[in-house]
């Protein structure tokens, strides 16, 4: 860690002067992001915010936008997760943040999942493995983390309430398993309790879970909290384990907790080990030294940008590449299209986003990266938005001759715009999650104006909306007032819990012209830290013939399709694993039109592909962060050769997936596809796959040499094997490659094969390396229901090298005896 830890010591004495209700105060938060001071004995308030893709400013302030978190995974890389931990650790540092509330290991059970893509993979190892070299990375620079959502926390449908069903042995096989490690090895300072139950005990109070696993059987010794609201009792989240309730002031906690005291429905003794945890939390960050480590701090930095866009190029996935379409060849003229191509995806919605510091498009990477002489034409072809999208800040300006995307803000520290002005700056982000700290009185009021000017892209109908806390909101373009006080608003949840005012508004304008455009936000009060402010445009539609007849043109066409910018987010599933119909046809079209065409996925998951044996090329772009644009262009034009496997599988439709009978549930979920999940279903059914776990192409190809390991071992014991790789071809890459037990003598349900190792090697062109792999007891164990415990069978099992889960390239039997 890259501050010292403060002695056990000295957190126990610190303890043994607190009082009752001081020790009490510790255990819930003071307002929605931190905890309370205790000043009497020099104990300061700690901030927590979010961050899975990079720190999630509270004030929505900028930060660097990494990939997101199956992204990352799609990367197979240990370092550079640890790197991308590392650079998002300093910019919390920057932003005074001491806790960041990531990262989400929760098991991608269903495609559909609405927070899949902050989640890193279908299978327990990969996801374990990201999460420790993650949780390495932020606290070495003296930031904590929050490891979550603990547990079976696998879908937003009935997120709140509903029960995640499950026996103990896909409890411990599949969904604790992705936790097990990250806590045994990298020690998380804290872990964040789900909102689900789990078999019916809601997990903020789940005794068996926290308590006994968790901080028993684990040795955890960091804080339980709570997600936010998610605490649902007092007595029994106290005696199951919840250390610090989440967001203040509290609810459960607080006077009801010290009622639940003075009645004896909770010991001193468990208020004292809540209140120890939380005082090594703080400890741990360095606040009770005088925080050390505010100078190590960092935002938005050249090498927080070339982190960004390294990790977003090694995380695409090279699909399919038929005919040598790619690397890219010289070539006069390429069509790009597809609106997402100037206006991607970049990461997913809900508390993990993050506002950007700038967004590299996939055609500005490509107008960068390609050759001067080269002929780009772009075209949008079709609408890929289910909803509007957020307003695009490129197309606004504070006027006066400014080249600045953006409007005039000026804050005040009252509502409807009265006093002074306390603060002004130029803004171009409208997806704000929490804003205006600065100007707030100490009731929460404040509002804000921006100005300058608005000029579109195209001709026609613009539609609008407004999502906002409070009521009072205006939006006014050129002298019409399209948003006010009398407009007519709906009232919608976010993420499940937080009302939202919803207005909405159509005006018809002219492409190149410059409009007035003023937006006002008015908030009379409320809680510090967290209220919401969005303005959402549609655009008019785009020509959909103008784009084909781009690509029969050009030499060769680049068509970007995803889900769009609002359909992956928390709070809500994704509606189906199927673009939308107009995508599909453009692409079709466009396949017809130009052979040479390379198709371009900007999603968070898997998505159903009926033009995938049409394509000669297929990339994975996933949610690439800001320097997305950059690192598509890097492995489209062959700067980057791309090393990227996916981390959960492909199917081809999505009745082909395990959870097709069994998601999303009614009130409750019943996991009734048991042990098979992701490629375990797909392997153990012989349901083939659109593209499996662990596929992944390069330009250049790889050779596995014999895989060389014991012919016998003791059952319990630890074995070692090793394979030689060499790089075949002529250009320099890298290969992950995979290591999968099967159990040849099953006596108990198993999966076929299960991931049990991988490496990720670079290889020079001809180079050969071996690679090593140590297996322990756990590589061959499965949980006994009725022995209650870890177990290893005798018998034959057979190891298999692996360029993906069904790319089997050699193999090794093993005998483990008695």
């Amino acid at each position: 860690m890259a501050n010292s830890q403060e002695p056990e010591e000295r957190v126990r004495e610190l303890l043994s002067q607190l009082t009752l209700d001081e020790k009490i105060s510790l255990l819930a938060g003071q307002d929605f992001w931190s905890l309370p001071a205790i000043e009497r004995l020099g104990i300061p308030s700690l901030k927590m915010s979010d961050g899975p893709t990079g720190l999630r400013s509270t004030n929505s302030e900028p930060s660097t936008v990494f990939p997101v978190g199956v992204a990352l995974a799609a990367t197979w890389d240990r370092s550079l997760l640890h790197t991308v931990g590392s650079a998002i650790g300093r910019e919390a540092i920057a932003h005074g943040v001491d806790v960041l509330l990531a990262p989400g290991v929760n098991i991608q059970r269903t495609p559909l999942g609405g927070r899949n893509f902050e989640y890193y993979s279908e299978d327990p190892m990969l996801t374990a493995e990201m999460g420790v070299a993650y949780v390495d990375g932020v606290q070495s620079q003296g930031v904590g983390t929050s490891v979550k959502h603990y547990v079976a926390n696998n879908q937003e449908h009935n997120r709140m309430s509903g029960s995640s069903n499950l026996n103990e042995r896909v409890l411990r096989e599949i969904y604790l398993a992705a936790f097990e490690p990250i806590i045994k090895r990298a020690r998380p300072w804290t872990v964040m309790s789900a909102y689900n139950q789990v078999n019916g005990v809601f997990a903020s109070e789940h005794d068996e879970l926290l308590n006994t696993v968790l901080k028993d059987e684990w040795g955890f010794d960091g804080i339980v909290v709570s997600d936010w609201g998610a605490a649902k009792s007092t007595a029994g989240s106290a005696n199951g384990g919840l250390d610090l309730e989440m967001p203040g002031p509290a609810r459960m906690y607080g006077e009801e907790l010290r009622k639940a005291v003075d009645a004896g429905q909770v010991s001193e003794t468990v208020i004292d080990d809540h209140a120890l945890r939380v005082l090594r939390l703080i400890g741990r960050t360095g606040l009770l030294s005088g925080n050390p480590k505010t100078t190590r701090g960092a935002l938005m930095t050249p090498e927080h940008r070339e982190i960004a866009r390294r990790s977003a190029a090694d995380a695409m996935v090279l699909l399919k590449n038929e005919m040598g379409l790619l690397p890219l060849k010289a070539a006069g003229s390429v069509a790009v299209i597809g609106t997402l191509a100037d206006y991607p995806a970049i990461q997913g919605g809900g508390s993990s986003q993050v506002s950007p510091d700038r967004i590299v498009t996939p055609l500005e990477g490509l107008r960068d990266a390609l050759s001067p002489d080269t002929a780009i034409h772009f075209e949008r072809g079709v609408d890929p938005e289910p909803r509007a999208p957020v307003l695009d800040g490129r197309l606004l300006s504070p006027g006066g001759g400014s080249n600045v995307p953006g409007l005039k803000a000026k804050y005040y520290a009252a509502p409807d715009c009265l006093g002074d002005v306390v603060s002004e700056a130029v803004d171009w982000r409208f997806a704000k999650l929490g804003f205006g700290e600065a100007a707030q009185d100490k009731n929460g009021a404040f509002s804000v104006e921006w100005t300058g000017e608005f000029t579109p892209r195209h001709s026609g109908e613009h539609s609008w909306q407004i999502s906002h806390s409070n009521p009072d909101a205006e939006l006014i373009i050129g002298d019409e007032v399209l948003v006010g006080p009398e407009t007519d608003r709906v009232t919608e949840l976010l993420f499940m819990i937080l009302p939202l005012n919803q207005r909405n508004a159509t005006v018809t304008l002219e492409a190149g012209k410059s409009y007035p455009i003023t937006i006002r936000y008015s908030q009379p009060g409320g809680i510090k830290g967290f209220n919401i402010f969005n303005v959402y445009l549609r655009e008019p539609a785009p020509d959909r013939t103008a784009a084909i007849e781009a690509a029969k043109q050009a030499d060769t066409a680049v068509v970007v399709v995803g889900s769009g910018t609002t359909s992956e987010t928390e709070g809500e599933d994704r509606a189906s694993m199927a673009l939308s119909d107009a995508q599909n046809a453009l692409v079709e079209d466009v396949l017809a039109a130009n052979p040479n065409t390379i198709v371009v996925v900007n999603t968070g998951g898997p998505v159903e592909m009926p033009w995938a044996d049409r394509a000669p090329a297929i990339v994975q772009m996933w949610l690439p962060g800001g320097e997305g644009g950059h690192g598509l262009a890097d492995v489209l034009t062959g700067k980057v050769n791309p090393s990227g496997k996916l981390p959960v599988t492909f199917p081809k439709r999505y009745a082909d997936n395990p959870t097709y009978l069994h998601f999303p549930g009614g009130q409750d979920v019943d996991y009734g596809e048991g042990l098979f999940v992701g490629y375990r279903h797909y392997d153990a059914a012989g349901v083939d796959p659109l593209f499996p776990f662990g596929h992944g192409l390069s330009y250049t190809q790889f050779t596995y040499g014999a895989l060389n390991g014991p012919a016998s071992a003791q059952a319990g014991s630890a074995m070692t094997v090793s394979i030689e790789i060499t790089n075949a071809g002529d250009t320099h890459g890298a290969e992950t490659v995979q290591l999968y037990v099967e159990d040849l003598a099953m006596q108990e349900t198993k999966p076929a094969r299960q991931l049990r190792g991988f490496e990720k090697i670079d290889l020079a062109a001809g180079e050969t390396k071996t690679v090593t792999f140590d297996l322990n007891a756990r590589a061959f164990a499965w949980w006994d229901r009725n022995g209650g415990g870890w177990t290893v069978t005798p018998g034959r099992y057979r190891l298999h090298a692996a360029a993906s889960s069904r790319d089997l390239r050699q193999s090794l039997d093993i005998e483990l005896t008695e």
